[in-house]
C-alpha cells in the first residue's frame, strides 16, 4: 500500500520545508517536491517530524504501580503504556528497567525485572504499536542480579545497559540528608530499615562488578551508559572501561569533560519542560546553552519529549529543528539505529504530525508506515 502525505512544514535535512512524503509499506520511498504528486493527503501547515527515539524512560513503573501498593497486571501495563507512547509521538522506546535486589520499594528486584523484560520482548514481537526495546539499569551493589542480566543480554533481549550507583554521598544524592529526603517521602520505611540498608550498600566492593558487566555488554555490542556522573575521576574510570554515554551529568563541568573525552551526554526532557531538575540538580537548559548536551530522553514523562523543543526555543533560543533533532535523529544515531530518526528516502516511515493551532499536540503517529495513533477528527487514510 502506498501513502502520500504533504505539508508546508516538514523537517528534512535539518530544516523545515514544504514537501510530499511517499510511503510504501514500512519505508519512505521518496521525499518529493511540494505538490509534485497529483494525489496526496494534505496536512496543510501541520509540523511533520521524525518519530521520537527515547533512550531512557521508566514510565512503565508508574503504569505498573501508579500509587504505592496499587499494582496492575504486567500485560495490561505494557499495552497501556504502548498506547500512550504512540500518542506522545514516541516510535522507538527504550524502557529503562532497573535491577536492584536491595531497592527499598522492592520494585526493581531481579525476578520482577526479568519478567517485565520478557513480557515487553514478547509483546513487541507480536502486537505492540511502537518499537519497545530494553534499557537495562544495573545498580552496582545488586550483585545477585548479574547472572540474570547476562542471560538476558546473551538472548538478545537487552538493547542498552547503564550502570547506576544511588548510594548517598555522590551522584544524584550528594548528602545523606538529600538521600533520605527523597526515599523517605517516596517509600513507607522505618529509620531502622534505612540504617541497615545503607550499612549493607556502602560496605560492598563495586569496582570488580562494574568492570565485569561493562565488558560483557561491550562484548555483545550493546551501548553502555553511566548514570548521574558527578566528577572527572568517575568519567575517567568509566571511559577506560568503554562507557560511551553519560546520562544526566550533574554539572556543566562534568558534561564538558565528558564531551572532551568523546562521551555523549543526555538529559531528561521533563527537566527542560519544568525549567529544572525535580531533585535539585543542574537544569538541562544550562547544559544545552553550553552545547554539552547531545540528546533528551523522557526519563519518567513521555509527553515531555514533544514540548521540550518548544521550551528550548523559548528559554535558550534553540531553533526548533535542533530541538527536534535532540529527540529523533541524534538519539537514533547514538544508538546505532541507522534505519530511523530522519524523514529521508530509505528510512523507516516513523513520522509524527503535530498541530500547533492551540498548543502543540501530536495528532498523527506513523510507525513503519502504519498509523498507530490518529487524533484528527474525521481523518482517514
Amino acid at each position: 500500500m502506498q501513502t502520500i502525505i504533504r505539508s508546508t512544514n516538514i523537517l528534512i535535512n535539518g530544516e523545515f520545508t514544504s514537501a510530499d512524503i511517499v510511503i510504501q509499506g514500512d519505508i519512505i520511498t521518496a521525499v518529493s517536491p511540494y505538490k509534485s504528486i497529483d494525489v496526496a493527503i494534505d496536512l496543510g501547515d501541520r509540523r511533520i517530524v521524525p518519530g521520537f527515539v527515547d533512550l531512557h524512560g521508566d514510565a512503565i513503573e508508574k503504569e505498573l504501580e501508579p500509587r504505592p501498593g496499587a499494582k496492575f497486571p504486567t500485560k495490561m501495563a505494557v499495552i497501556e503504556l504502548d498506547k500512550k507512547l504512540s500518542m506522545a509521538g514516541v516510535t522507538t522506546m527504550y524502557h529503562a528497567i532497573g535491577f536492584n535486589d536491595e531497592e527499598l520499594s522492592k520494585g526493581r528486584g531481579t525476578e520482577q525485572s526479568r519478567e517485565l523484560i520478557e513480557e515487553i520482548y514478547e509483546a513487541n514481537k507480536s502486537h505492540l504499536g511502537v518499537d519497545n526495546r530494553i534499557h537495562t539499569r544495573f545498580e552496582i551493589t545488586s550483585e545477585s542480579s548479574l547472572e540474570t542480566i547476562k542471560e538476558l543480554i546473551t538472548k538478545n533481549k537487552v538493547d542498552m545497559l547503564s550502570i547506576m550507583d544511588h548510594s548517598p554521598g555522590q551522584g544524584q544524592f550528594k548528602t545523606l540528608e538529600s538521600w533520605k529526603k527523597y526515599h523517605l517521602s517516596a517509600y513507607t520505611i522505618e529509620d531502622e530499615d534505612v540504617a541497615q540498608y545503607l550499612e549493607k550498600k556502602l560496605s560492598k566492593d563495586k569496582v570488580g562488578i562494574v568492570e565485569d558487566l561493562v565488558a560483557f555488554g561491550i562484548e555483545h555490542n550493546i551501548p553502555v551508559l553511566s548514570h548521574d556522573d558527578d566528577c572527572e575521576d568517575k568519567l575517567n574510570t568509566l571511559k577506560a572501561l568503554g562507557v560511551t554515554f553519560s546520562e544526566f551529568p550533574l554539572s556543566i563541568e562534568v558534561a564538558k569533560k565528558a564531551k572532551s573525552m568523546g562521551i555523549c551526554t543526555g538529559m531528561g526532557a521533563p527537566n527542560v519542560v519544568r525549567g529544572g531538575s525535580q531533585s535539585g540538580n543542574i537544569a538541562a537548559k544550562e547544559l544545552i546553552k553550553e552545547q554539552v548536551c547531545d540528546y533528551l530522553c523522557s526519563d519518567y514523562h513521555p509527553a515531555s519529549l514533544l514540548m521540550s523543543p518548544y521550551r528550548l526555543k523559548e528559554d535558550v533560543n534553540l531553533p526548533l529543528e535542533k530541538g527536534f533533532a535532540m529527540i529523533s535523529s541524534t538519539p537514533a544515531k547514538l544508538a546505532n539505529l541507522k534505519d530511523r530518526g530522519e524523514i529521508k528516502e530509505g528510512k523507516l516511515a516513523d513520522i509524527v504530525v503535530i498541530d500547533e493551532s492551540h498548543f502543540p499536540k501530536v495528532v498523527l503517529t506513523f510507525k513503519d508506515g502504519e498509523v498507530v495513533y490518529n487524533g484528527i477528527r474525521g481523518f482517514k487514510i
